[in-house]
């Protein structure tokens, strides 16, 4: 697939949120107060709960670069969509929870890995579509 100027930032732009997450995941695992928000004191569940955002996050942002890193990259349209309802997820854990830095940052990336998802469907529908109207070549 050939990749554009506006494709190649719209890769990296998805690229940098994914490997956001995971570090923010494994920062939950070392340390998960550092999630808490302010005045709050670590629960019993609070590990768990850390550790059960970076059993999700983790494999999920591995699967994206290796289908950032791939030729036709076809898996990644639905790999986003998912890290689009992941992130969601976060953005409502972070409202309910009162975690600003995890509403604001599940909410952004949830929009833009939605909107990259829909963006590069198109794009490769398009591109099916021209391809499939091309005639075939005439045997010799």
């Amino acid at each position: 697939m050939n990749t554009s100027r506006s494709q190649k930032w719209v890769l990296a732009v998805n690229a940098a949120l994914v490997a956001t997450s995971a570090v923010a995941s494994v920062v939950g695992v070392v340390d998960p107060a550092l999630v808490l928000p302010d005045g709050s004191t670590a629960g019993d569940g609070l590990r768990l709960y850390a550790e059960g955002i970076a059993v999700r996050q983790l494999p999920l942002t591995a699967a994206v670069f290796v289908s950032l890193g791939g030729r036709h990259r076809r898996h990644l349209v639905p790999l986003l969509a998912v890290s689009a309802a992941a992130q969601a997820g976060d953005m409502v854990m972070g409202l309910t929870s009162g975690v600003p830095g995890m509403a604001i940052g599940g909410g952004v990336s949830a929009v833009v890995h939605l909107a990259s998802a829909v963006w590069l469907g198109r794009r490769q529908a398009s591109a099916s579509l021209t391809s499939a109207a091309r005639p075939a070549p005439a045997a010799p």
